[in-house]
């Protein structure tokens, strides 16, 4: 396990027990604040020393429950839920997250990467990124590889989560009857990673859908390019004060639950 999987470990577990004892009657109102979940800004301005606490545990509470659950990034919010809580992580104030549903988390998440300024990738690594899938397949693996590793810290761990999360959705989609294959969250999730591709308001074109195919390309590369250093997160047990992550290193053999 990595020293930044072991921070992670740490903080999430610390952070459960704030982020989810909001509204507890032996608790005080706002007890204390949490770190802000900006959106809308460059995304080394949301993650100055790490991901912000209250966005990890949003995550990881979709990696845990949205496998199982249909539609989870197509279908949409509630709207006066999603308001709500994006309101809470801009301001940093507590949040019970078991008081919103998986589609809401999952909508504000995709509205977060949507605010970024340029995509996650940045415009120019967009297209340097729909450049290197039309390369020979010996070249293309090197040239994705080095644009992943080019990309700020941050973002490298924030894709590590999500790719972990939409890897897990994927492959219970069938089992569990979700309909979230990797091509549903290719078209769902894409457009707000590549804003390139969807802008200012312009519809999806059927060009736009096959260019977001590369999406459920990038699953492979992460996994591959970040091998060893967190490829897989599996929470195990979300409990309204606690809050349990295992880091699955794949290097090494460790039997799953």
């Amino acid at each position: 396990m990595s020293n930044w999987a072991r921070r992670m470990h740490r903080r999430a577990a610390t952070l459960s027990n704030v982020v989810t004892s909001c509204g507890h009657p032996n608790s005080l109102p706002y007890p204390r604040r949490l770190e802000k979940v900006k959106f809308g800004v460059p995304l080394q301005e949301v993650c100055k020393d790490d991901i912000p606490g209250p966005l990890l545990v949003l995550i990881l509470k979709l990696n845990k429950e949205a496998p199982l659950r249909r539609d989870v990034f197509r279908a949409p919010g509630h709207q006066g839920a999603m308001k709500k809580l994006i309101h809470f992580l801009q301001t940093g104030r507590l949040v019970n997250v078991d008081n919103y549903s998986v589609y809401t988390i999952a909508s504000v998440l995709k509205k977060f990467l949507r605010k970024i300024p340029g995509g996650v990738f940045g415009r120019d690594g967009e297209m340097h990124l729909f450049a290197a899938v039309e390369l020979p397949q010996d070249q293309q693996v090197g040239a994705i590889r080095g644009l992943l590793l080019s990309l700020p810290v941050c973002t490298q761990r924030l894709l590590v989560l999500l790719f972990g999360t939409f890897r897990v959705m994927a492959s219970n989609a069938d089992k569990a009857g979700t309909g979230m294959t990797s091509e549903a969250l290719g078209v769902s999730v894409a457009p707000s990673f590549f804003h390139s591709c969807v802008s200012d308001g312009k519809t999806a074109t059927m060009e736009d859908v096959q260019r977001f195919k590369i999406f459920i390309a990038l699953e492979y590369y992460i996994e591959n390019t970040w091998s060893g250093f967190v490829p897989q997160i599996i929470v195990s047990e979300i409990q309204p004060t606690a809050l349990t992550i295992k880091f699955i290193d794949e290097t090494s053999p460790q039997k799953r639950d």
